[in-house]
């Protein structure tokens, strides 16, 4: 099985005191509702959810309000790491 690498970039678009708004190219609807998903359980975030871009476009837009959001999306990236990473070693041991 080949695994192809995936680039993907990031621009922000809002980065104010408690919300930050920022637009992701390369990504898919399951990694995005992943990454809401993981915001949205965190207890210290108000609002966390992304647009759905036209068919013709690329970016998804991911807007996230809480006391720090930065923090809370390297928090949830964190945590979606780990769980790759757990479900790697699960597959590796499965052969």
């Amino acid at each position: 099985m080949e695994v192809k690498e995936h680039k993907m970039e990031v621009k922000i678009l809002e980065h104010g005191k408690d919300k930050l708004r920022f637009e992701v190219y390369g990504a898919d609807h399951p990694l995005m509702g992943l990454l809401a998903k993981k915001l949205s359980s965190s207890k210290t975030v108000e609002f966390a959810t992304y647009s759905v871009p036209h068919p013709l476009l690329e970016g998804f837009v991911v807007t996230v309000k809480a006391a720090d959001p930065e923090k809370e999306v390297k928090k949830a990236f964190a945590e979606m790491k780990g769980d790759a990473s757990e479900i790697a070693m699960a597959f590796k041991k499965a052969k």
